[in-house]
C-alpha cells in the first residue's frame, strides 16, 4: 500500500534529481560542496531549472506546481532542490556565513543521516536557578 504524498503525483526519478543538482553547480548526490544564493546567479541556475519546467510539472501536483514552479527566483529554486532531493534520502543543508560584515546563507547537499539536531538543554542547579547548555 502506497501512502499519498502531499507534494508530487509520482516520485522523481533519480536521474531528474541528478538534473537539478547539476544545474547548482555539483556534479552529483555526494558532491559536498558549498553553494549561496551568489553562486547560482553567475552559474544561472534560475534560467536552467526554468528550461526544466516541463519536465517537473510531470511529478508536481498541479497546485504545487503553480506555487513552486511559476515566478522562479533563488530562494524558490533551492526548495525544489530540497523537494526533489528529499526522496532520495538527501538534505540541502543550510547555515549562516558572515564574510566581511555581510551574511550569506551557505548551503550544502548531505545526506539524510548525516543531519543532526542538538537541541537546548535546560538543567536546574541546587541554588534554583537553571543552567542553559549550547551543545
Amino acid at each position: 500500500m502506497s501512502s499519498k504524498n502531499q507534494l508530487f503525483r509520482r516520485q522523481p526519478t533519480k536521474e531528474l534529481a541528478l538534473e537539478i543538482i547539476n544545474r547548482f553547480g555539483l556534479k552529483d548526490f555526494n558532491d559536498n560542496h558549498n553553494f549561496a544564493r551568489q553562486d547560482l546567479i553567475s552559474l544561472k541556475t534560475v534560467e536552467t531549472v526554468r528550461e526544466l519546467k516541463s519536465e517537473l510539472e510531470k511529478y508536481y501536483l498541479p497546485c504545487k506546481a503553480r506555487t513552486y514552479l511559476n515566478d522562479l527566483n533563488c530562494k524558490n529554486v533551492i526548495t525544489i532542490l530540497r523537494q526533489i532531493v528529499k526522496p532520495h534520502g538527501y538534505v540541502v543543508y543550510s547555515r549562516e556565513k558572515y564574510i566581511r560584515g555581510d551574511k550569506f546563507i551557505i548551503y550544502q547537499l548531505i545526506p539524510s543521516e548525516q543531519r543532526f539536531y542538538r537541541p537546548i538543554s535546560i538543567e536546574n542547579n541546587k541554588e534554583g536557578g537553571c543552567l542553559v547548555l549550547f551543545d
